[in-house]
Protein backbone atom coordinates (compact mmCIF):
# COMPACT_ATOMS: atom_id res chain seq x y z
CA UNK A 1 0.00 0.00 0.00
CA UNK A 2 1.71 3.15 -0.93
CA UNK A 3 1.93 5.84 2.14
CA UNK A 4 -0.12 8.82 1.02
CA UNK A 5 0.62 12.58 3.23
CA UNK A 6 -2.49 13.99 4.41
CA UNK A 7 -2.44 17.75 5.92
CA UNK A 8 -5.64 19.46 7.14
CA UNK A 9 -4.33 22.71 6.33
CA UNK A 10 -1.13 22.77 3.65
CA UNK A 11 2.06 24.39 5.17
CA UNK A 12 2.99 25.03 1.50
CA UNK A 13 -0.10 26.76 0.96
CA UNK A 14 0.11 28.78 3.90
CA UNK A 15 3.78 29.52 3.46
CA UNK A 16 2.51 30.78 -0.17
CA UNK A 17 -0.26 33.33 1.35
CA UNK A 18 2.04 34.65 3.50
CA UNK A 19 4.61 35.35 1.25
CA UNK A 20 2.42 36.40 -1.56
CA UNK A 21 1.01 38.66 1.26
CA UNK A 22 4.35 40.27 2.16
CA UNK A 23 5.36 40.23 -1.93
CA UNK A 24 2.36 42.23 -2.49
CA UNK A 25 2.62 44.68 0.39
CA UNK A 26 6.59 45.07 -0.93
CA UNK A 27 4.98 45.87 -4.47
CA UNK A 28 2.65 47.57 -3.46
CA UNK A 29 4.75 49.75 -1.45
CA UNK A 30 7.50 50.53 -3.78
CA UNK A 31 5.03 51.42 -7.02
CA UNK A 32 2.59 53.21 -4.40
CA UNK A 33 5.88 55.23 -3.53
CA UNK A 34 6.78 55.94 -7.03
CA UNK A 35 3.45 56.99 -7.56
CA UNK A 36 3.58 59.50 -4.85
CA UNK A 37 7.08 60.95 -6.01
CA UNK A 38 6.03 61.65 -9.43
CA UNK A 39 3.31 63.42 -7.76
CA UNK A 40 5.08 65.32 -5.44
CA UNK A 41 7.51 65.71 -8.48
CA UNK A 42 4.61 67.13 -10.57
CA UNK A 43 3.18 69.16 -7.63
CA UNK A 44 6.58 71.18 -7.10
CA UNK A 45 7.03 71.70 -10.70
CA UNK A 46 3.85 73.58 -10.58
CA UNK A 47 5.13 75.72 -7.37
CA UNK A 48 8.58 76.34 -9.15
CA UNK A 49 6.57 77.76 -12.19
CA UNK A 50 4.04 80.02 -9.70
CA UNK A 51 6.92 80.98 -7.69
CA UNK A 52 9.33 81.87 -11.24
CA UNK A 53 5.74 83.99 -12.08
CA UNK A 54 5.76 85.50 -8.84
CA UNK A 55 9.10 86.60 -9.02
CA UNK A 56 8.64 88.21 -12.51
CA UNK A 57 5.72 90.03 -11.04
CA UNK A 58 7.67 91.48 -8.33
CA UNK A 59 10.79 92.23 -10.57
CA UNK A 60 8.47 94.34 -12.77
CA UNK A 61 6.70 96.00 -9.61
CA UNK A 62 10.04 97.13 -8.41
CA UNK A 63 10.93 98.24 -12.21
CA UNK A 64 7.61 100.15 -11.81
CA UNK A 65 7.88 101.68 -7.82
CA UNK A 66 11.50 102.53 -8.63
CA UNK A 67 9.95 104.94 -11.12
CA UNK A 68 7.42 106.07 -8.46
CA UNK A 69 4.68 104.92 -10.91
CA UNK A 70 5.23 104.81 -14.79
CA UNK A 71 2.81 107.54 -17.10
CA UNK A 72 1.43 106.30 -20.23
CA UNK A 73 -0.80 107.83 -22.64
CA UNK A 74 -4.46 108.17 -21.47
CA UNK A 75 -6.62 105.54 -24.29
CA UNK A 76 -10.29 105.65 -24.99
CA UNK A 77 -11.68 104.27 -22.01
CA UNK A 78 -8.99 104.26 -19.76
CA UNK A 79 -9.90 106.02 -16.16
CA UNK A 80 -7.66 106.98 -13.26
CA UNK A 81 -7.36 105.24 -10.31
CA UNK A 82 -9.63 107.57 -7.50
CA UNK A 83 -7.46 105.56 -4.57
CA UNK A 84 -4.51 107.84 -5.92
CA UNK A 85 -6.75 110.85 -5.57
CA UNK A 86 -7.96 109.94 -2.10
CA UNK A 87 -4.03 108.94 -0.91
CA UNK A 88 -2.94 112.28 -3.01
CA UNK A 89 -1.25 110.98 -5.70
CA UNK A 90 -1.61 112.80 -8.90
CA UNK A 91 -3.05 110.18 -11.17
CA UNK A 92 -3.09 112.24 -14.32
CA UNK A 93 -0.66 114.59 -15.44
CA UNK A 94 -0.72 116.69 -19.14
CA UNK A 95 2.30 117.62 -21.19
CA UNK A 96 2.96 120.57 -22.36
CA UNK A 97 1.84 119.40 -26.25
CA UNK A 98 -1.68 118.55 -24.71
CA UNK A 99 -0.97 114.94 -24.33
CA UNK A 100 -3.08 113.23 -21.18
CA UNK A 101 -0.75 110.83 -19.27
CA UNK A 102 -2.13 108.40 -16.77
CA UNK A 103 -0.21 106.95 -14.04
CA UNK A 104 0.22 103.14 -14.01
CA UNK A 105 0.69 101.74 -10.38
CA UNK A 106 2.73 98.27 -10.05
CA UNK A 107 -1.06 97.14 -8.56
CA UNK A 108 -2.49 98.70 -11.63
CA UNK A 109 0.22 96.87 -13.50
CA UNK A 110 0.17 93.57 -11.94
CA UNK A 111 -3.79 93.40 -12.56
CA UNK A 112 -3.11 94.02 -16.66
CA UNK A 113 -0.60 91.42 -17.22
CA UNK A 114 -2.79 89.23 -15.04
CA UNK A 115 -5.52 89.92 -17.58
CA UNK A 116 -2.87 89.27 -20.79
CA UNK A 117 -2.05 85.83 -18.85
CA UNK A 118 -5.30 84.88 -18.19
CA UNK A 119 -6.11 85.62 -22.02
CA UNK A 120 -3.44 83.60 -23.36
CA UNK A 121 -2.83 80.67 -20.77
CA UNK A 122 -5.73 80.95 -18.22
CA UNK A 123 -2.98 81.60 -15.74
CA UNK A 124 -3.81 84.54 -12.88
CA UNK A 125 -1.86 87.29 -10.65
CA UNK A 126 -3.54 89.07 -7.58
CA UNK A 127 -2.10 91.49 -5.13
CA UNK A 128 -4.06 91.53 -1.93
CA UNK A 129 -3.36 92.94 1.92
CA UNK A 130 -5.24 92.74 4.93
CA UNK A 131 -4.87 96.64 5.16
CA UNK A 132 -6.61 97.74 1.82
CA UNK A 133 -6.25 100.87 -0.32
CA UNK A 134 -8.30 99.22 -2.94
CA UNK A 135 -11.40 97.20 -1.58
CA UNK A 136 -11.49 95.42 -4.78
CA UNK A 137 -8.00 93.35 -3.80
CA UNK A 138 -9.50 92.31 -0.56
CA UNK A 139 -7.91 88.71 0.15
CA UNK A 140 -10.49 86.01 -0.19
CA UNK A 141 -10.16 82.30 2.22
CA UNK A 142 -6.92 80.95 0.90
CA UNK A 143 -5.21 84.24 0.68
CA UNK A 144 -6.51 85.41 3.68
CA UNK A 145 -4.87 82.31 5.19
CA UNK A 146 -1.82 82.71 3.07
CA UNK A 147 -1.11 86.40 4.71
CA UNK A 148 -2.19 85.23 8.30
CA UNK A 149 0.67 82.79 7.71
CA UNK A 150 3.41 85.10 6.24
CA UNK A 151 2.73 87.88 9.23
CA UNK A 152 3.77 84.43 11.42
CA UNK A 153 6.61 84.03 9.19
CA UNK A 154 6.35 81.93 6.38
CA UNK A 155 7.88 82.77 3.22
CA UNK A 156 5.17 80.93 0.89
CA UNK A 157 1.73 79.18 0.75
CA UNK A 158 -0.49 76.80 -1.71
CA UNK A 159 -2.94 74.25 -2.36
CA UNK A 160 -5.10 72.74 -4.66
CA UNK A 161 -8.56 73.74 -5.09
CA UNK A 162 -11.54 72.98 -6.81
CA UNK A 163 -13.60 75.75 -8.73
CA UNK A 164 -16.86 74.95 -10.74
CA UNK A 165 -14.46 75.52 -13.92
CA UNK A 166 -12.11 72.90 -12.98
CA UNK A 167 -9.67 72.53 -10.27
CA UNK A 168 -6.78 75.15 -10.00
CA UNK A 169 -3.05 75.44 -8.30
CA UNK A 170 -2.97 78.25 -6.02
CA UNK A 171 0.54 79.54 -5.03
CA UNK A 172 0.97 82.56 -2.76
CA UNK A 173 4.35 84.95 -1.55
CA UNK A 174 4.45 87.91 0.30
CA UNK A 175 5.45 91.58 -0.31
CA UNK A 176 6.98 93.44 2.20
CA UNK A 177 7.39 97.17 2.28
CA UNK A 178 9.97 98.89 1.05
CA UNK A 179 10.36 103.19 1.16
CA UNK A 180 9.19 102.96 -2.54
CA UNK A 181 5.62 102.05 -0.93
CA UNK A 182 5.38 104.60 1.26
CA UNK A 183 3.51 107.32 -1.41
CA UNK A 184 0.40 104.99 -1.36
CA UNK A 185 0.94 103.51 1.84
CA UNK A 186 2.01 105.66 4.12
CA UNK A 187 -1.43 106.08 6.38
CA UNK A 188 -0.79 102.41 7.11
CA UNK A 189 2.11 103.11 9.30
CA UNK A 190 4.41 100.53 7.91
CA UNK A 191 8.10 99.87 8.92
CA UNK A 192 10.09 98.42 6.23
CA UNK A 193 10.19 94.66 6.14
CA UNK A 194 6.96 94.50 7.31
CA UNK A 195 4.26 92.34 5.02
CA UNK A 196 2.26 94.47 3.87
CA UNK A 197 0.21 92.13 1.37
CA UNK A 198 0.93 89.33 -1.09
CA UNK A 199 0.72 88.21 -4.66
CA UNK A 200 -1.62 84.84 -5.53
CA UNK A 201 -0.81 83.06 -8.65
CA UNK A 202 -3.63 80.55 -10.20
CA UNK A 203 -2.48 77.82 -12.46
CA UNK A 204 -4.78 75.61 -14.16
CA UNK A 205 -4.53 72.23 -12.51
CA UNK A 206 -6.36 70.01 -15.66
CA UNK A 207 -3.33 69.32 -17.96
CA UNK A 208 -1.59 68.52 -14.58
CA UNK A 209 -4.12 66.30 -13.20
CA UNK A 210 -4.24 64.07 -16.63
CA UNK A 211 -0.62 63.62 -16.37
CA UNK A 212 -1.32 62.24 -13.08
CA UNK A 213 -3.79 60.09 -13.78
CA UNK A 214 -2.08 58.40 -16.66
CA UNK A 215 0.71 57.93 -14.29
CA UNK A 216 -1.90 56.08 -12.04
CA UNK A 217 -2.88 54.13 -14.73
CA UNK A 218 0.62 53.17 -15.71
CA UNK A 219 1.41 52.22 -12.01
CA UNK A 220 -1.79 49.77 -11.64
CA UNK A 221 -1.24 48.43 -14.61
CA UNK A 222 2.85 48.03 -13.89
CA UNK A 223 1.78 46.53 -9.91
CA UNK A 224 -0.42 44.09 -11.72
CA UNK A 225 2.19 42.80 -14.20
CA UNK A 226 4.65 42.63 -11.83
CA UNK A 227 2.55 40.62 -8.71
CA UNK A 228 1.21 38.58 -11.83
CA UNK A 229 4.68 37.98 -12.83
CA UNK A 230 6.24 37.35 -9.15
CA UNK A 231 3.03 35.38 -7.69
CA UNK A 232 3.05 33.08 -10.70
CA UNK A 233 6.66 32.24 -10.41
CA UNK A 234 6.65 31.59 -7.11
CA UNK A 235 3.94 29.71 -7.30
CA UNK A 236 5.27 27.43 -10.00
CA UNK A 237 8.64 27.00 -7.41
CA UNK A 238 6.43 26.20 -4.62
CA UNK A 239 4.44 23.76 -6.02
CA UNK A 240 7.10 22.23 -7.35
CA UNK A 241 9.80 22.24 -4.43
CA UNK A 242 6.18 20.80 -2.55
CA UNK A 243 5.78 17.97 -4.78
CA UNK A 244 9.48 16.97 -4.17
CA UNK A 245 9.13 17.62 -0.41
CA UNK A 246 5.82 15.60 -0.55
CA UNK A 247 7.89 12.59 -2.74
CA UNK A 248 10.42 12.95 -0.02
CA UNK A 249 8.42 13.16 3.08
CA UNK A 250 6.00 10.14 2.01
CA UNK A 251 9.25 7.82 1.23
CA UNK A 252 10.48 8.48 4.56
CA UNK A 253 7.15 8.15 6.50
CA UNK A 254 7.15 4.97 4.17
CA UNK A 255 10.15 3.91 5.43
CA UNK A 256 9.32 4.75 8.87
CA UNK A 257 6.48 2.17 8.92
CA UNK A 258 7.89 -0.59 7.15
CA UNK A 259 10.35 -3.53 7.49
CA UNK A 260 13.48 -3.04 5.87
CA UNK A 261 14.02 -6.75 5.03
CA UNK A 262 10.25 -7.98 4.63
CA UNK A 263 8.89 -4.97 3.13
CA UNK A 264 6.05 -5.64 5.86
CA UNK A 265 4.25 -3.12 7.89
CA UNK A 266 6.78 -2.84 10.99
CA UNK A 267 5.47 -3.41 14.81
CA UNK A 268 5.30 -0.42 15.58
CA UNK A 269 2.30 0.45 12.66
CA UNK A 270 1.15 -3.07 13.03
CA UNK A 271 0.32 -2.41 16.38
CA UNK A 272 -0.97 1.13 15.98
CA UNK A 273 -3.64 -0.09 13.29
CA UNK A 274 -4.71 -2.94 15.33
CA UNK A 275 -5.69 -0.61 18.14
CA UNK A 276 -7.76 1.52 15.64
CA UNK A 277 -9.22 -1.31 14.68
CA UNK A 278 -10.12 -2.94 18.09
CA UNK A 279 -11.46 0.60 18.71
CA UNK A 280 -13.80 0.52 15.61
CA UNK A 281 -14.92 -3.08 15.89
CA UNK A 282 -16.03 -1.81 19.63
CA UNK A 283 -17.85 0.63 17.82
CA UNK A 284 -19.50 -1.02 15.66
CA UNK A 285 -19.85 -4.29 17.17
CA UNK A 286 -17.47 -5.65 14.13
CA UNK A 287 -15.53 -8.59 14.21
CA UNK A 288 -12.12 -8.78 14.65
CA UNK A 289 -9.28 -11.41 14.35
CA UNK A 290 -6.08 -11.49 15.14
CA UNK A 291 -3.41 -14.15 13.46
CA UNK A 292 0.20 -14.60 15.02
CA UNK A 293 2.87 -16.56 12.89
CA UNK A 294 6.04 -18.08 13.37
CA UNK A 295 8.59 -19.91 11.30
CA UNK A 296 9.00 -23.18 12.89
CA UNK A 297 13.05 -24.50 13.74
CA UNK A 298 14.05 -20.85 12.43
CA UNK A 299 17.58 -21.25 14.52
CA UNK A 300 18.21 -24.54 12.10
CA UNK A 301 17.85 -22.91 8.90
CA UNK A 302 20.62 -19.91 10.25
CA UNK A 303 22.70 -22.42 11.61
CA UNK A 304 22.12 -24.59 8.79
CA UNK A 305 22.58 -22.35 6.02
CA UNK A 306 23.66 -19.45 7.54
CA UNK A 307 21.99 -15.95 8.39
CA UNK A 308 21.98 -14.54 4.51
CA UNK A 309 19.84 -17.39 4.15
CA UNK A 310 17.79 -17.19 6.66
CA UNK A 311 17.17 -13.57 5.40
CA UNK A 312 16.08 -14.73 2.20
CA UNK A 313 13.01 -17.07 3.88
CA UNK A 314 12.04 -13.77 6.12
CA UNK A 315 11.82 -12.06 2.70
CA UNK A 316 9.57 -14.94 1.38
CA UNK A 317 7.79 -15.09 3.69
CA UNK A 318 6.42 -11.29 4.10
CA UNK A 319 5.96 -11.77 0.31
CA UNK A 320 4.02 -14.82 0.68
CA UNK A 321 1.48 -12.91 3.51
CA UNK A 322 1.64 -9.98 1.32
CA UNK A 323 0.30 -11.45 -1.35
CA UNK A 324 -2.57 -13.19 -0.02
CA UNK A 325 -3.51 -10.37 2.40
CA UNK A 326 -6.51 -8.12 1.60
CA UNK A 327 -6.26 -4.35 1.36
CA UNK A 328 -7.90 -3.40 3.95
CA UNK A 329 -5.80 -6.28 6.13
CA UNK A 330 -2.95 -5.50 8.23
CA UNK A 331 0.21 -7.56 8.35
CA UNK A 332 3.68 -6.83 9.68
CA UNK A 333 6.43 -8.27 11.19
CA UNK A 334 6.50 -8.67 14.49
CA UNK A 335 9.64 -9.63 14.90
CA UNK A 336 12.24 -11.84 14.79
CA UNK A 337 11.06 -15.01 12.88
CA UNK A 338 7.10 -13.60 13.89
CA UNK A 339 4.80 -12.38 11.87
CA UNK A 340 1.28 -10.90 12.60
CA UNK A 341 -2.12 -10.13 10.93
CA UNK A 342 -5.06 -8.17 12.07
CA UNK A 343 -8.17 -9.27 10.34
CA UNK A 344 -11.55 -6.45 10.09
CA UNK A 345 -15.03 -7.65 9.60
CA UNK A 346 -13.77 -11.49 9.02
CA UNK A 347 -15.85 -14.73 10.45
CA UNK A 348 -13.81 -16.90 12.66
CA UNK A 349 -13.79 -19.46 9.84
CA UNK A 350 -12.68 -17.36 6.83
CA UNK A 351 -9.74 -16.26 9.71
CA UNK A 352 -8.77 -20.28 9.92
CA UNK A 353 -9.05 -20.73 5.77
CA UNK A 354 -6.92 -17.54 4.96
CA UNK A 355 -4.26 -18.91 7.72
CA UNK A 356 -4.55 -22.49 6.35
CA UNK A 357 -3.80 -21.05 3.04
CA UNK A 358 -1.11 -19.41 3.88
CA UNK A 359 0.62 -22.26 6.19
CA UNK A 360 0.12 -24.80 3.19
CA UNK A 361 1.90 -22.22 0.74
CA UNK A 362 4.34 -21.53 2.79
CA UNK A 363 5.32 -25.68 3.62
CA UNK A 364 5.49 -26.24 -0.35
CA UNK A 365 7.44 -23.37 -1.08
CA UNK A 366 10.99 -24.59 -1.26
CA UNK A 367 12.85 -21.56 -3.20
CA UNK A 368 13.38 -18.42 -0.83
CA UNK A 369 14.74 -16.15 -3.44
CA UNK A 370 18.80 -16.77 -3.58
CA UNK A 371 17.76 -19.70 -1.08
CA UNK A 372 16.80 -22.85 -2.54
CA UNK A 373 16.52 -26.02 -1.36
CA UNK A 374 14.93 -25.10 2.01
CA UNK A 375 11.94 -26.61 3.71
CA UNK A 376 10.21 -24.53 6.06
CA UNK A 377 6.92 -24.57 8.01
CA UNK A 378 5.00 -22.17 10.25
CA UNK A 379 2.41 -22.51 12.99
CA UNK A 380 -0.32 -19.82 13.13
CA UNK A 381 -2.06 -18.92 16.16
CA UNK A 382 -5.67 -18.03 15.53
CA UNK A 383 -7.74 -15.28 18.25
CA UNK A 384 -11.06 -13.62 17.69
CA UNK A 385 -12.55 -10.75 19.64
CA UNK A 386 -14.80 -11.25 22.59
CA UNK A 387 -17.15 -9.38 24.32
CA UNK A 388 -14.34 -8.84 27.27
CA UNK A 389 -11.51 -8.55 25.75
CA UNK A 390 -9.27 -5.85 25.81
CA UNK A 391 -5.90 -4.97 23.35
CA UNK A 392 -3.75 -6.88 25.75
CA UNK A 393 -6.54 -10.61 26.27
CA UNK A 394 -6.72 -10.60 22.38
CA UNK A 395 -2.88 -10.17 21.64
CA UNK A 396 -2.14 -12.62 24.95
CA UNK A 397 -5.12 -15.17 23.49
CA UNK A 398 -3.27 -15.18 19.83
CA UNK A 399 0.17 -15.80 21.53
CA UNK A 400 -1.30 -18.45 23.54
CA UNK A 401 -2.81 -20.45 20.24
CA UNK A 402 0.39 -19.59 18.70
CA UNK A 403 2.26 -21.59 21.52
CA UNK A 404 -0.55 -24.37 21.51
CA UNK A 405 0.19 -24.89 17.65
CA UNK A 406 3.76 -25.38 18.54
CA UNK A 407 3.25 -27.76 21.44
CA UNK A 408 0.59 -30.02 19.13
CA UNK A 409 3.34 -30.59 16.63
CA UNK A 410 3.95 -27.21 15.09
CA UNK A 411 2.99 -26.77 11.53
CA UNK A 412 -1.17 -26.52 12.32
CA UNK A 413 -3.47 -23.54 13.24
CA UNK A 414 -4.84 -23.27 16.26
CA UNK A 415 -7.87 -20.83 16.69
CA UNK A 416 -9.39 -20.15 20.35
Amino acid sequence: MKFRIKRKINPLALFYLKISLVISLVILAVYAGIYQRNNRLLLDALRQQAASYYDLIVRVRHWNAGYGGVYVEKKIGMEANPYLQEVGVEAEKETVDGTLLLLKTPAMMTREISTILSDVNKIQFRITSLQLLNQENAPDAFEQRALEKFVDGEDEFWKLESRDSGPVFRYMAPLFFEQSCDKCHFNFNYNPGDVRGGISVTIPFSPTAAVMNDNRLTIISLSFLTLTLLLGSTYIMLNTLGNKLDTVQGALLEASIRDELTGLHNRRYLMTRFNEEFERARRKGTTLGLLMMDIDHFKVVNDNYGHPAGDEVLRSVGQILASMLRDYDVGGRYGGEEFAVVLAETTPADMVRLAERIREVIETREDHGNATGIHITISIGVAVLNDTDTTETLLQRADSALYRAKDEGRNRTVLV
